[in-house]
């Protein structure tokens, strides 16, 4: 029926990626969600495995309306998320890459040119899924505004892009403890993150490529936040918070991006954590080919979107190495 009847329109509203997304991942993961036909009964397609999964991203149906309309029964639902989405992240995971070499320069380039911040190679940010309790430590899951979710850390690029995901941590940890523990925050504080030879003179100060954050992380020589926001703040540095704070935007505006495509997320899913992981990790990877394929985000796809939970700062034992960066900074906004 959607093959006959479905114009372009309709199927995008309903799967939310183009036939032409839609052509490349059956031609990339056909083969891994292939089950060839038994004695007993037909196997369902390739197709319409990838079609369900989509379908349940893009929507908020109940698996007893999932299972009505494909005609299949829940636990087939539940086996074909899995398949489908553990083969998108077998073959396409070097969709989420962190940026080296030309790509790093044209994300450092794209956010002094639009957000005026130079030498910035991304953003990072945490967000919650909601879900419903888990049978095993359930307390764990509840976060500060009292309901149950697990965390995903997320750094994204100028062309709002996944660069680097870390997923599965429980609600009630502190965004810092889920940066401290992840590969990211080793490769940085190892100096393997960025070109040692990559900097920029700025007022005499030699500037590396930086990631930009809110007050819930630390203040690290390669990962900057604003100054602490008090009443007696001088104007260059609420300036300079305000200049972070706008190019930071980024990763906030990817997170309403995948959360208002793939709408799932926005709401509590009912799904084991482990299977949950999968399932969001496949669709930061959706979220990228779409970007990167040029598939229209609708305006009204944000309605969908949550308000995130409020994360307290950090207090920080400040290098003089990275509080000169940000004065410097801070100096150079201040002055334009």
């Amino acid at each position: 029926m959607v093959e006959q009847t479905y114009n372009d329109e309709l199927w995008y509203a309903n799967f939310r990626i183009t036939k032409g997304t839609f052509r490349f991942l059956l031609d990339s993961i056909g083969e891994e969600i292939y089950h060839p036909d038994t004695i007993m009964c037909s196997s369902i397609s390739s197709q319409r495995r990838l079609v369900l999964t989509l379908y349940f991203l893009a929507s908020t149906a109940e698996y007893r309306t999932i299972t009505n309309l494909f005609g299949v029964s829940r636990s087939f639902v539940c086996i074909c998320l899995k398949d489908v989405c553990g083969a998108i992240s077998k073959c396409l995971s070097k969709v989420i890459s962190f940026p080296q070499g030309d790509q790093l320069l044209h994300v450092i380039d794209g956010y002094e040119r639009k957000w005026g911040f130079p030498m910035c190679a991304g953003a990072i940010d945490g967000t919650h899924i909601p879900i419903l309790a888990p049978t095993e430590s359930h307390a764990e899951y509840v976060n500060r505004k009292g309901y149950h979710s697990i965390l995903m850390q997320a750094v994204v690029d100028c062309d709002y892009l996944f660069r680097d995901i870390v997923i599965g941590w429980p609600g009630s940890v502190h965004d810092a403890r889920v940066f401290s523990n992840s590969a990211i925050f080793m490769k940085g504080n190892e100096q393997k993150l960025f070109p040692r030879n990559l900097s920029k003179e700025i007022n005499g100060e030699e500037v590396s490529p930086l990631i930009l954050a809110d007050p819930a992380y630390p203040l690290l020589p390669w990962l900057l936040k604003g100054y602490p926001r008090n009443n007696e703040a001088q104007r260059r540095e609420q300036v300079f918070n305000y200049m972070l704070s706008r190019a930071r935007m980024m990763v906030e505006n990817t997170l309403g991006r995948w959360k208002g495509r793939f709408t799932r997320f926005s709401k509590r899913v009912d799904m084991e954590v482990c299977t949950l992981v999968s399932v969001t990790h496949a669709s930061c990877i959706l979220h990228n080919l779409c970007e990167l394929q040029k598939n229209d985000f609708l305006p009204l796809w944000f309605e969908d979107k949550d308000e995130d939970v409020v994360v307290a700062p950090v207090e920080d034992n400040v290098l003089s190495e990275t509080q000169s960066i940000r004065d410097e900074l801070a100096d150079l906004f201040s002055a334009q």
